[in-house]
């Protein structure tokens, strides 16, 4: 098992002797905490708080508190991705910090038959920050990263930028959203820079309907859906066919909130070489704190990744 997961990270990420159009990060394709993975990742109209960093820094503004975000992602074999962040929001500002990593280790390296030479590790890391400011019905947002990753015994560092454009209409129950993701460098891991996964999200966000029975006022449900049409703005080599590919795929999300106390969602993702197609959740709400619960069942054989998240409101 752990031979397959280092082929799997190895080929979803950089190896030491990747080809020029590959891309590293991956982490950087997917939402840092539960409530972005319950829901497909559909998260460039959702505020998340200070994970919306990553997929729409002009979000934060949007967030109803300040709040400090916590997420832990478990897969198999001691691969793990960690996020905090901390989003504060003063009137029509919002100012966002965010560490986000993931790696897996243990690894047995070799270069002859017989004992192993020692171990080794595939680790990533950013260090963010984004502000957002509110127009009224449009807001902007500006991300930067630092970004650090670590393969082996090589070691690379470089920086990203996320762009980000939102709306708000309807007295908040329609959410527009458009950002251009990880557009950076990073400096040459054994002799050449990972290419980072280059991204451009456009979303909506939308409160269908609320429904009250007549007889029990206190437990209102409220239905949202929520899409995203995301592009890859670089070329990715196919893992099947070794041809360069950026096709187009939309990632689709469903939110059930009973009575502001229970949120039960569910996401789906389209597209050829999706490997995790479907995602559910749930979180449990109250005044101060959300905690939150997603599961990711992968295709490919090699499990299910659970993800846990804490987000305090002040």
């Amino acid at each position: 098992m752990r031979v397959g997961l280092v082929l799997l990270f190895l080929f979803t990420a950089i190896s030491v002797n990747a080809q020029q159009t590959s891309t590293g990060f991956p982490m950087l394709e997917n939402a840092p905490t539960p409530s972005g993975l319950a829901i497909g990742e559909a998260g460039a109209a959702v505020p998340m708080g200070s994970a919306s960093i990553y997929l729409n820094p002009a979000l934060l503004i949007y967030n109803t508190n300040s709040t400090i975000d916590l997420g832990y992602s478990s897969w198999i074999d001691e691969s793990t991705y960690l996020f905090g962040g901390a989003n504060f929001i003063n009137g029509n500002r919002a100012f966002s910090v965010g560490i986000y990593s993931s790696g897996v280790g243990g690894f047995e390296q070799r270069d002859r038959p017989g004992e192993p030479n020692g171990d080794f590790s595939l680790t990533y890391l950013s260090l963010s920050a984004a502000l957002a400011y509110d127009f009224d019905f449009i807001s902007l947002g500006l991300g930067g990263q630092f970004l650090n990753e670590e393969n082996a015994q090589y070691q690379a560092s470089g920086y990203a930028f996320n762009f980000g454009v939102a709306g708000n209409f309807l007295d908040s129950k329609l959410k527009t959203g458009i950002s251009v993701l990880n557009i950076g460098k990073l400096d040459d891991l054994n002799n050449q820079p990972t290419e980072l996964p280059e991204l451009l999200r456009a979303g909506i966000a939308l409160d269908v309907f609320e429904y009250t029975h007549p007889k029990n006022t206190d437990l209102p449900v409220l239905v949202s859906v929520a899409t995203d049409f995301v592009k890859p703005l670089n070329n990715r080599e196919s893992l099947s066919s070794g041809e360069q590919e950026n096709e187009h795929y939309f990632n689709l999300g469903l939110i059930l909130n009973v009575a502001e106390v229970l949120e039960i969602s569910g996401g789906y993702k389209t597209g050829k070489s999706t490997v995790k197609p479907i995602s559910f959740g749930v979180g449990f709400i109250t005044d101060l704190i959300k905690v939150n619960y997603a599961l990711v069942p992968y295709e490919t054989g090699f499990g299910t990744l659970h993800s846990i998240g804490l987000q305090y409101k002040f």
